[in-house]
């Protein structure tokens, strides 16, 4: 098992960080209208938080509208994550998560997703919103659907399940609820990957199909380490295939579920350590929508 570990004052910055991304989603949400494009979306998140501080990403901004959110025509990977980032062969993989300029309609979907880095650490959410608002009945469905997921798979890492029974087991809920599972659409049908302090902070500002050179670093190197050093039973990308439990660290965990047109999902993280895992922070905003709609 990885011997990762964070101090309290780590995690407290690193839930910082994850509220503040929280908070540019939610402004950015506010700003939108019908019209504005995926591109001037996922700028804007990045605008909002470079005027707050953040210098770096471990990945850029996101924003998929309509039936993007729920990835309606994209193909899946063939292979590991990183190639389908890097391989030239593949490039167009890639390219179909980017933002376009697809323009937001009333009653779409969306998601919105960022990885900024503050004081070295990477944190990854994702939020699901829509410009129909609460009273969309089917995207409102769909953002409840992902309540009892969050419950599943902590109580499934605490039990020291294998990474591939947690991802079958969300799989079969999410079919059980009339869905389709589309993180598996992800580079790599990764459920989550794990974030934490980053390398390369001399490392030039650019994007290699969204992400930043650090970000690769980060997940490249821990990748090598597994290959090279298969005893260490370890991984950064938890797949349908990984066959070990959730190792000590910080996990980005983003179930992605959809049907139709609408695709929804969170992003969050996880916090393991050698005998215990948690959810960073409880105070969130798609848990909010749940427990206000499940005493409304």
């Amino acid at each position: 098992m990885s011997k990762e570990h964070f101090t309290d004052q780590e995690l407290a910055d690193v839930k910082a960080a994850q509220r503040l991304a929280y908070d540019a989603v939610a402004a950015v949400e506010a700003q939108l209208y019908e019209g504005i494009t995926e591109k001037q979306a996922a700028q804007a998140i990045e605008d909002w938080l470079r005027e707050r501080g953040v210098r770096r990403f471990f990945h850029y901004g996101f924003a998929w509208f309509g039936d993007r959110t729920r990835f309606k025509n994209f193909v899946k990977a063939e292979g590991g994550a990183l190639s389908s980032i890097l391989n030239p062969k593949i490039a167009h993989f890639g390219k179909q998560f980017q933002p376009t300029d697809r323009p937001l309609r009333r009653g779409d979907a969306v998601i919105l997703d960022v990885g900024p880095v503050v004081n070295g650490f990477a944190c990854d959410m994702g939020y699901s919103c829509s410009l129909g608002g609460e009273e969309d009945e089917e995207f409102h469905a769909a953002r409840m659907a992902l309540e009892p997921h969050r419950a599943l798979i902590l109580d499934l890492v605490r039990r020291g399940e294998p990474q591939s029974r947690i991802y079958k087991e969300v799989d079969a809920l999410i079919a059980e609820q009339g869905y389709e599972n589309i993180h598996s659409y992800y580079p790599g049908s990764v459920i989550a990957h794990k974030v934490g302090k980053v390398p390369g902070t001399r490392l030039p500002t650019f994007r290699i199909q969204g992400f930043s050179p650090q970000a690769i670093a980060y997940l490249s190197g821990h990748l090598l380490a597994s290959t090279l050093r298969p005893r260490l039973n370890r991984t950064p990308l938890w797949g349908e295939t990984s066959d070990r439990p959730c190792e000590p660290g910080l996990w980005a965990v983003e179930p992605h579920l959809g049907k139709g047109d609408i695709g929804a999902k969170w992003e969050e993280l996880l916090v393991v350590t050698g005998d215990d895992a948690y959810w960073l922070d409880d105070d969130l905003p798609h848990v909010r929508y749940w427990q206000r709609h499940r005493t409304a």
